[in-house]
């Protein structure tokens, strides 16, 4: 999370295991915390529905091609679990941030990458004296949502063309959204009213592995053949770790990094580490394809029969809970 902690840095959350693993959210002063459907770009109401269809899922339309994981409802289906995920990470909270004792009170909020919405409609709900606005690619939101929340389509690595700067801005689970977060994190800095907070929650990709058991499993093939896919499109899923130097660059003061991990599987000890490795093992296995496809067809060239043996492997790997690897958040 752009609030932070300490394992590896992604801006927060972290878990234990049956080998205990390292712990680590961010906080700062325009401080940053790792831890209707309208736009400002112009393009019609119907191109935006327009969904792309490819191998069987469907992608966003806006700025086509530029997220390589699909929109369509097994997707939205994961990306609710995993706010649920985050919410079992945090202690039930939905930030890090210390919003309650905001100097000159929570006016505007933002979030960035907004997917389902579900995280947006939540905190709308929680503060409903505060102004939020969701921007996504794929206007997949619901349409009945508290009235001081409404959702925007936008590409959050464009110019921003907000009239005014908010108290906080809220970011989760970026880490495959865009080609350069720096650019983002500057927006951010730029837009985020003196006193106010900036908050990022994500995970550090790739998976570590407490011993030497995920060495030769297809899950390990798995992991360096996403590893390729990204350079060779010029976007690194491992910038995770250097975004409290990105919040420094940016100009970001009183960075707090909390640091959480999730281990895949119940292997690891301790009754939380264990409910979180579940959670992470059903979020994981859901995404998995969506993950996968696009990227290894479109970068690497694989057919969608080799990413489906391939995948099937892959599970068969996750399930067996046998392979001691967590994921830093």
């Amino acid at each position: 999370m752009a609030s932070s902690g300490e394992s590896d840095p992604v801006p927060s959350a972290a878990a234990g295991s049956s080998k205990s693993i390292p712990e680590d959210d961010c906080r700062g002063r325009q401080s940053a915390f790792l831890f209707e459907i309208c736009t400002p770009q112009t393009y019609t109401r119907s191109s935006v529905y327009n969904f792309v269809f490819e191998n069987g899922r469907t992608y966003h339309s806006f700025r086509e091609g530029k997220y390589e994981l699909p929109n369509d409802e097994r997707e939205q289906d994961r990306l609710d679990l995993q706010h649920h995920l985050f919410l079992l990470t945090l202690g039930g909270e939905l930030y890090n941030a210390p919003l309650k004792d905001l100097p000159g009170g929570l006016h505007n909020v933002l979030d960035i990458g907004t997917g389902t919405g579900i995280w947006a409609i939540d905190f709308a709900s929680l503060f409903p004296s505060a102004n939020v606005i969701g921007t996504d690619l794929s206007p997949i939101q619901p349409d009945l949502v508290p009235p001081n929340l409404h959702f925007e389509v936008d590409d959050a690595e464009d110019p921003w063309l907000f009239s005014h700067q908010f108290d906080y801005i809220h970011g989760r689970a970026l880490a495959t959204c865009f080609k350069s977060h720096m650019t983002v994190i500057k927006s951010a800095f730029n837009f985020t009213r003196p006193g106010g907070y900036f908050e990022l929650q994500d995970c550090v990709v790739p998976f570590r592995c407490m011993d030497d058991s995920m060495k030769g499993t297809t899950l390990e093939r798995w992991v360096d053949l996403i590893m390729q896919a990204t350079a060779r499109i010029s976007k690194d899923w491992t910038r995770v770790k250097k975004y409290k130097e990105y919040l420094e660059e940016a100009g970001f003061e009183d960075i707090v990094e909390k640091k959480y991990e999730w281990p895949v599987g119940t292997w690891a000890k301790g009754k939380k580490a264990k409910m979180l490795g579940l959670w992470y093992r059903e979020d994981l296995l859901s995404g998995l394809q969506g993950f996968t496809m696009a990227l290894l067809t479109r970068a690497l060239g694989m057919s969608t029969v080799e990413v489906e043996v391939l995948l099937t492997g892959v599970r068969e790997d996750i399930k067996s809970n046998r392979i001691h690897i967590y994921i830093p958040v």
